[in-house]
């Protein structure tokens, strides 16, 4: 059959094992430790995927809140807006507000480039920390939490 303009006839490529897999068996099993490494993988991938619902639904949720506030006291600083936003978060614990907005501004006005505080840094801070707090002890997160939240909180607010 002669070759179509423009392309090539492809040849046939030897299979790959996959890396999740134990690289040294050959036809893929999953001997020598592959179900650990293969059930550690998984557990990673839903772990980030939780971060990511977890972090979309609270900068939504943040975002509102934001809104609500903005549309009752139109003439209040955006720091006490940020504020009192985050108290309405905490709830019972709303006494630890201001610390929370001192802690984002310390976070992410000074580096890598000194800027103002925006809602965005707020936001971005209070997630992380409610994350790291939520649930059983962690060590960090797999996934970048300041992505998720700028596609959510516009910059200029």
């Amino acid at each position: 059959m002669p070759a179509e303009r423009g392309r090539t006839r492809a040849t046939p490529r030897k299979p790959v094992p996959c890396g999740i897999l134990n690289p040294s068996v050959s036809d893929g099993s999953l001997e020598d430790g592959g179900v650990a490494r293969l059930t550690e993988h998984f557990r990673r991938l839903f772990a980030a995927h939780a971060e990511r619902r977890y972090t979309q639904h609270a900068a939504v949720q943040l975002l509102e809140l934001y809104r609500q506030q903005h549309r009752e006291h139109p003439d209040v600083s955006p720091r006490a807006l940020y504020e009192s936003v985050v108290a309405q978060r905490l709830g019972p614990d709303a006494t630890r507000a201001a610390e929370v907005v001192r802690r984002a501004e310390e976070s992410f006005t000074d580096w890598p480039v000194e800027r103002e505080l925006g809602f965005r840094h707020v936001v971005h801070y209070l997630i992380f920390e409610e994350y790291m707090r939520w649930g059983r002890a962690r060590a960090g997160t797999k996934t970048n939490m300041g992505v998720v939240v700028a596609h959510i909180v516009p910059e200029e607010i």
